[in-house]
């Protein structure tokens, strides 16, 4: 339920930043607020993607998922990168026309004071989701939807100095605040779209959680309740590990002693990598 609730205020947070650009893009004819205000509006469809995500993947395994519904939380991540890769193209091309042609900007202090505003409720939400993301084994939609936020940061401290370089008599800083906010966001999307691709390609983990895993098996060796391990493999699915290895345990072992064993080494691989959602395990007679 705590990924749920982060999207939920995501969606919300999203709505209000949402309305108030529009409202002040209108009034001030800023191109980059009006870039501000398209981000925003993409960001808010990509945060009830994460929410949809997040709530079919909690959903358990039935007949047609036998390894559960985790991958739409990947899933809504592609679906959020190629949103933002479509918005970020939009915005660039605007800025570009308006490069060519500047706009007047009026009342501009209406959208210094806006975004002086935004910059730190962006940065402390995209914070919250960046912890609410890492919490019970990981959430790729939340992370998507952070890095949204976090893309606002940039783009809000942008159009600021935008606003701020009109205000000067400069009026190609619009435009160029705007431009900003389009290859800041394209590089975002080429981010979460690449890990995502990782998931659905079967990628395996990282280095670090794989270490773990092992470490915990060569603890097992050194205290004698196996005699070696291999074909240990794993995937990603969703924010979950699902893993598969192979133990050799002592060949008098009766059935009990040996699955008890093996009972134990799946608890301490859950406990050390709280991702693993599965571990199937193979035991073997030794020589």
């Amino acid at each position: 339920m705590g990924k749920l609730k982060a999207a939920l205020v995501s969606i919300a947070i999203n709505v209000t930043l949402l309305i108030s650009k529009v409202g002040v893009a209108v009034i001030t004819g800023s191109v980059g607020i009006f870039a501000e205000a398209i981000h925003s509006s993409f960001d808010l469809i990509s945060s009830v993607l994460a929410y949809f995500g997040i709530k079919k993947a909690e959903e358990p395994d039935d007949t047609s998922h036998h390894y559960g519904h985790d991958k739409f939380e990947n899933l809504s991540s592609l679906l959020q990168a190629l949103l933002i890769t479509g918005t970020s193209f939009f915005v660039m091309f605007e800025a570009y026309h308006k490069f060519i042609k500047p706009l007047p900007v009026e009342n501009s202090e209406i959208g210094i004071i806006l975004m002086a505003i935004t910059i730190p409720v962006t940065f402390f939400t995209a914070r919250y989701l960046s912890a609410a993301a890492k919490k019970d084994g990981g959430s790729h939609a939340l992370e998507a939807d952070s890095a949204h936020f976090t893309t606002d940061v940039i783009g809000s401290v942008a159009v600021l100095l935008g606003l701020l370089m009109v205000k000067i008599g400069l009026p190609w800083g619009d435009p160029l605040a705007a431009l900003i906010v389009g290859l800041v966001m394209l590089y975002i999307s080429y981010d979460i779209g690449t890990r995502a691709f990782y998931v659905f390609m079967d990628f395996s983990p990282d280095k670090k959680k794989i270490a773990k895993i092992k470490k915990v098996l060569d603890n097992a060796r050194r205290k004698k309740k196996i005699s070696a391990y291999h074909k240990l493999r794993a995937r990603m699915a969703g924010s979950k590990i699902l893993l598969e290895f192979h133990i050799l345990v002592n060949k008098n072992l009766d059935v009990t002693s040996a699955h008890k064993i093996s009972s134990e080494i799946k608890h301490e691989i859950k406990i050390a990598v709280p991702e693993v959602k599965e571990a199937t395990i193979h035991i073997e007679p030794d020589s």
